[in-house]
């Protein structure tokens, strides 16, 4: 490109630079990406050599910064390249074992029947603070009894479940008190 084509198309870029801008974001989805494509189009123009006139210079610039915010996307979004490729076909899939099914099966099973054995207050604050996540003061709140109340019969009930439930991994391991939320 010759020099007074770069400079007019830089300094067309600068004159519109809001509008292109404007226009390269609707285009990409996103006004981060499209002024880090525009000042790369500003870079790219300065190195670039000779190659004529351009009819339509802001066509050029859109046209030449969407290239490149298309480039940046398929790099960012690169999801395996070929070497990770090659060592998950090697990964051995435990998810699926039958075995792991079963046991995950009778564990639940015996969960259940400890559960059904606690008494009913113990056992709701149990499901509400491991299985529905809730902090212990929300639990309080909801079943109005005090935070060391829930606190107290949350540490019953895992340690009646550590108990009844040895061989069950899940069931020894475990925290009486704190944030649980995700």
């Amino acid at each position: 490109m010759s020099e007074s084509t770069s400079s007019s198309l830089r300094a067309r870029m600068v004159a519109r630079y809001v509008e292109l801008r404007g226009k390269l974001e609707r285009i990409v989805g996103s006004r981060d990406d499209a002024a880090d494509a525009m000042q790369e189009t500003w870079l790219r123009l300065a190195a670039m050599g000779d190659t004529g006139s351009v009819n339509n210079a802001d066509a050029y610039l859109l046209r030449m910064a969407a290239n490149i915010a298309t480039d940046h996307y398929r790099h960012d979004n690169v999801l395996l390249v070929r070497g990770e490729i090659a060592e998950l076909v090697h990964v051995v899939d435990e998810a699926g074992d039958p075995e792991r099914i079963a046991s995950a099966r009778s564990d639940v099973q015996a969960l259940s029947l400890v559960l059904s054995r606690m008494p009913a207050r113990r056992r709701a604050i149990l499901v509400a603070a491991r299985v529905e996540g809730q902090l212990n003061d929300e639990i309080a709140q909801r079943l109005d009894v005090s935070v060391s109340t829930v606190e107290k019969e949350l540490r019953a009930a895992l340690e009646y479940c550590k108990k009844h439930l040895p061989d069950v991994e899940a069931a020894q391991r475990g925290h009486f008190a704190g944030p649980r939320k995700y």
